[in-house]
């Protein structure tokens, strides 16, 4: 099954061995990982430590954090590099890099430069429309901003909502857009009852589910860096609240992220 958005190197930062971490993984039942990029410098790092580990899939994003950045030069140099690395190919792939992402909003720490994160999330949303790759979306306290910029932004409406953090309302209105939903250990706390009725809510064709490791452990796994082999935590807790089998969850979570991100996995030798 799959974990649809982790950061692999920064697992291995907390002096975790990765080899092992990915061992983990697939001892559960993870074979497909998405390493998520946060800025454009780190994707050489990634793809260089990550070279010989299977299943992994890249994308390439910008935080909201490095809005100030957000300049014609950059945006173009982005792009480019993008379109670069995608030229390269490996082993039974047509490309590297598979998804624009991550990229959005977020207002929960700062919320003094929402104009300048705004513009920059246009400006990336463009970025993906050329490079034809869908998006992944960070959006925190911020989903009134990020829906009005997604309705006005002309590109294709494919891409995945990462970390899902709203009530049914914010995820009607992300199901209308066209996005799926990830999921990730946050709907596993205690007080996110409204996390967990938004799962409820969410077609079976229309979600998945992520780590975003080492961040958001599971809340039976609390106290420790979040991996990958966590995922099963999370897929109780999905299954629970939305009266479906754990195989289910992870199945169909496989399914959604492997047709939105247009992964070349064979996803019928996983089903059951």
């Amino acid at each position: 099954m799959i974990d649809s958005h982790c950061h692999l190197t920064y697992i291995s930062k907390k002096a975790k061995d990765l080899k092992e971490v990915l061992e983990r993984a697939n001892k559960v039942g993870i074979y497909y990982f998405v390493d998520i990029g946060v800025h454009p410098s780190d994707i050489d790092e990634r793809l260089y430590i990550l070279s010989d580990a299977e299943g992994v899939f890249f994308s390439m994003g910008y935080y909201p954090d490095y809005a100030n950045e957000n300049d014609e030069h950059t945006i173009k140099a982005f792009e480019l590099k993008i379109k670069t690395i995608n030229k390269k190919t490996l082993e039974n792939r047509k490309k590297l890099i598979y998804a624009v992402g991550e990229i959005g909003l977020d207002y929960y720490h700062d919320d003094s430069n929402k104009e300048e994160q705004k513009k920059f999330f246009s400006a990336l949303c463009n970025v993906a429309k050329n490079v034809d790759l869908p998006i992944l979306i960070h959006s925190r306290d911020a989903f009134k901003d990020t829906f009005s910029i997604l309705k006005e932004a002309d590109i294709p409406k494919r891409g995945i909502f990462h970390c899902f953090s709203g009530n049914v309302e914010d995820a009607k209105n992300a199901l209308d857009l066209g996005y799926i939903l990830s999921f990730s250990g946050s709907c596993t706390y205690l007080k996110n009852d409204f996390l967990r009725e938004a799962a409820k809510y969410v077609p079976k064709d229309m979600f998945t589910i992520e780590t975003d490791s080492p961040y958001l452990t599971p809340q039976k796994m609390r106290g420790r860096a979040n991996e990958p082999s966590f995922i099963p935590y999370t897929a109780e807790v999905l299954a629970e609240a939305r009266g479906e089998s754990v195989s289910d969850i992870m199945e169909n979570a496989l399914i959604n992220a492997s047709r939105v991100l247009e992964l070349p996995i064979d996803t019928s030798k996983h089903i059951n």
